[in-house]
């Protein structure tokens, strides 16, 4: 889905339309030092004849072409793209597009390619996927032709990004890890249910926390089977029916994915929403409504506006001032008494 598109050239078009590097056009539209007179003004000429204004122009207007992509569950991509719409409309000279992908319907060649498309028209990337040499092969292709790419909630480290921004995945995990023990009865065994969709690094983070304080503080509680449901309710749904239709005790469920509403109707089909310790991430309507009703007992999650306008405020800063440092946003708790706003 697009909110906005636009076929404005990107940094490697006006390069090539000058006659320099994308790393030397960069470095003009940042105002940075280093760039004779002469290369200058072939860029502003460059630009002029692409149709888009001089440096001086562009930055005093704050013009700026964003493209968000993100692969995740729907319902995660449903609030990215909620979220985006609230920030777009505090900032009229904000140019964004927008791509969600389904969990379901990924593939890592078309997927990179539909990078590689977006870096052709805008100078910085929001992205939120699953960790794939393909897709961190086309970010490095992407921060070689001058484009910035910002991973966010789930990061590359190996591709060479601009930066990540989001909450500590390990520090989550190790948090819904800590209050699942909390809430349990003290000294008594019990299995978890560990629900993961591969490859995503901040699910994989998640359930590095999670385990390792399980291990050090919780030794009674036990990991029996580690679901893969792909990030969507229906998939949770089956997954969990599953595991409770074969009898098997439950102590708590951690669902380090997307699709909790399948989570608690599996619970709910079998009568043990209020025997069994739900845990999850991500703040929804759907999760907030299963907090009040009883059937989660804890939603882990994080600003994601805020995180939007942090990437954005990355992508305003010249390149001589940027700080390469990623941005640690908070945990945000939230429990059936919570203030929803």
């Amino acid at each position: 889905m697009a909110l906005h598109n636009w076929k404005s050239p990107s940094i490697k078009d006006i390069a090539q339309e000058a006659g320099v590097s994308p790393a030397t056009v960069d470095r003009v539209l940042n105002g940075r030092e280093g760039v004779r007179d002469v290369t200058r003004k072939k860029v502003d000429s460059a630009m002029a004849r692409l149709g888009l204004q001089s440096e001086g122009e562009s930055r005093s207007a704050g013009v700026q072409r964003v493209a968000i992509i993100c692969e995740s569950g729907s319902s995660f991509g449903g609030q990215l793209e909620r979220q985006a719409r609230v920030v777009m409309a505090d900032r009229p000279q904000l140019h964004i597009s927008m791509d969600t992908l389904p969990s379901v319907q990924f593939n890592a060649d078309r997927f990179s390619q539909l990078i590689t498309r977006r870096a052709r028209e805008a100078s910085g990337i929001i992205l939120v996927c699953r960790d794939d040499v393909k897709i961190n092969r086309a970010v490095k292709a992407a921060i070689d032709d001058g484009v910035q790419v910002i991973c966010l909630t789930s990061d590359l480290p190996n591709s060479r990004r601009t930066a990540y921004v989001g909450i500590d995945q390990i520090a989550s995990g190790a948090t819904a890890g800590w209050f699942m023990g909390r809430m349990l009865p003290p000294q008594q065994p019990g299995n978890i249910l560990l629900i993961c969709s591969s490859t995503y690094r901040t699910q994989e983070e998640r359930e590095i926390g999670f385990r390792r304080v399980l291990r050090e503080s919780f030794p009674w509680l036990t990991i029996r089977d580690r679901v893969n449901i792909n990030d969507e309710a229906e998939t949770a749904w089956h997954s969990v029916k599953k595991w409770l239709e074969e009898g098997k005790p439950l102590a708590g469920i951690y669902n380090t994915a997307g699709g909790n509403e399948g989570v608690a109707r599996a619970l709910e089909a079998f009568g043990v929403q209020d025997q069994v310790i739900f845990t999850g991430h991500e703040l929804s309507e759907s999760s907030r409504l299963l907090l009040e009703t009883g059937t989660m007992d804890m939603v882990l999650g994080h600003d994601m506006r805020r995180e939007i306008e942090q990437c954005l405020a990355i992508f305003e800063q010249p390149l001589s001032e940027r700080s390469s440092a990623d941005v640690k946003t908070p945990l945000l708790i939230y429990h059936r008494y919570s203030y929803f706003s």
